[in-house]
């Protein structure tokens, strides 16, 4: 057995069926990573601002019910918000299908936004029941593998035959995705004996909690939040507008091309995420935080190149995502263990939604700025600040006081 082959297989075996359910739908999630800019402009004919608007708007919605979302989990718990999150988000990416307005994408924006807000912080905490401390980047590492995994085989599988003289290629993707999510649901159901908060559970854990002022007042993992909003506001939430924008309309990149560089960047990860897990046992997650955001630094000076040396654009597209694939191998596995680590038992809903916050957060304002800025022809601008903010998120993750790694199981 390979070393990193044992690394999944010292999870427990409920460990393992939920990573199942994650590669799944992950492969749902392929289908239409790539397209949800294209689809909404250039299929729907939604303007390239309006079309980061929308986009911001389901951010909106997903942290406006976020704070619920965290009471809800740690007085139920967090199984049944997972199962209900699926069910709601399967019928939100398959209602994408219906969008020929900007007035029925805002409405079915909104309902993928309710199920994602609900199903990553249950599934976080569902997690972080079933490992140890040492187990969680392990974990966390092997899911954002088999994630990557999956969207590299859905993003291949669409690539093949999506097509923006036919509009019905783009509505049976979305279908494809919502499908994904009730697969996922079923493998849910098998999840037993975690995730749920007995009468009396219920009763100390109101006793005992102190809210969401509890968690406020948590400095460490406030100084964590903080800096990973701004990190994921300047790599990941210039994902699915900002670089597909760029890489359309100034690089002049053809959608079909687009969709194999995040394939690359899927790819990549799947086959090297748990052998950079294993090495990450040599950095604090301070300085690993640091090494994400110079990377996703690093994917951006590439992405610039694109839009400079048109005869090379689509090498330095599958650059920018192959560097930026290196940050999110650093970030995945070591982020939410952060936060779990910080989190106590009974405020784990709270500490996971409230991390799922800064993704919404970076989500809103993301695709809203780079949609706003690259439709108004400022790509420069664009290009600048995102390598001057990621630099500036370097130093202060080098601040942050950690407690360190639990010993290795």
């Amino acid at each position: 057995m390979s070393p990193d082959k044992a690394l999944v297989k010292q999870l427990s075996p409920r460990a393992r069926i939920l990573l199942a359910g994650v590669l799944l739908s992950s492969v749902g999630n392929g289908l239409v990573l790539p397209y949800m800019f294209v689809y909404l402009h250039n299929v729907r004919g939604i303007s390239s601002a309006l079309t980061g608007t929308i986009v911001g708007f389901g951010a909106l919605v997903s942290l406006s019910v976020s704070p619920m979302i965290g009471n809800i989990i740690d007085h139920w718990g967090p199984k049944p918000v997972l199962l209900a999150s699926l069910v709601i988000s399967g019928i939100g990416y398959a209602e994408q299908s219906t969008v020929h307005s900007a007035g029925r994408a805002f409405l079915v924006m909104s309902i993928c936004a309710i199920g994602q807000s609900a199903m990553w912080p249950a599934q976080g905490a569902i997690a972080t029941e079933l490992t140890s401390d040492s187990q969680r980047e392990r974990f966390f590492g092997s899911q954002f593998a088999l994630l990557n995994l999956g969207i590299g085989i859905g993003g291949v599988i669409s690539s093949a035959f999506v097509s923006l003289a036919d509009p019905r290629t783009f509505e049976w993707l979305f279908r494809g995705d919502g499908i994904s999510y009730f697969v996922y649901l079923g493998v849910a159901l098998f999840l037993k004996d975690v995730g749920h908060r007995n009468k009396q559970e219920r009763k100390e854990n109101s006793e005992r909690s102190g809210g969401w002022s509890e968690v406020l007042q948590d400095k460490v993992f406030v100084k964590v939040w903080i800096v990973a909003t701004a990190a994921i506001f300047l790599g990941y939430a210039q994902l699915e507008v900002g670089f597909a924008s760029f890489a359309t309309l100034v690089a002049h990149v053809k959608p079909s091309n687009i969709a194999w560089a995040y394939a690359a960047n899927t790819i990549f990860i799947a086959i090297f995420q748990l052998w950079v897990v294993k090495k990450l046992r040599n950095f604090n997650r301070a300085r690993s935080i640091a090494i994400a955001a110079l990377l996703w630094l690093c994917a951006w000076v590439a992405l610039a190149f694109a839009g400079l040396l048109s005869g090379f654009a689509i090498l330095m597209i599958i650059i920018c995502q192959l560097i930026f694939a290196m940050g999110e191998m650093v970030w995945s596995p070591v982020m939410p263990s952060i936060v779990n680590q910080l989190a106590p038992a009974y405020l784990r809903g709270r500490y996971n939604s409230a991390s799922s916050n800064s993704w919404q957060i970076a989500a809103i304002v993301g695709p809203m700025v780079a949609g706003t800025l690259l439709g108004a022809g400022l790509q420069w601008i664009w290009i600048g600040t995102l390598v001057c903010g990621l630099a500036l998120v370097s130093v202060f993750a080098l601040r942050l006081k950690l407690p360190g790694r639990q010993s290795q199981d």
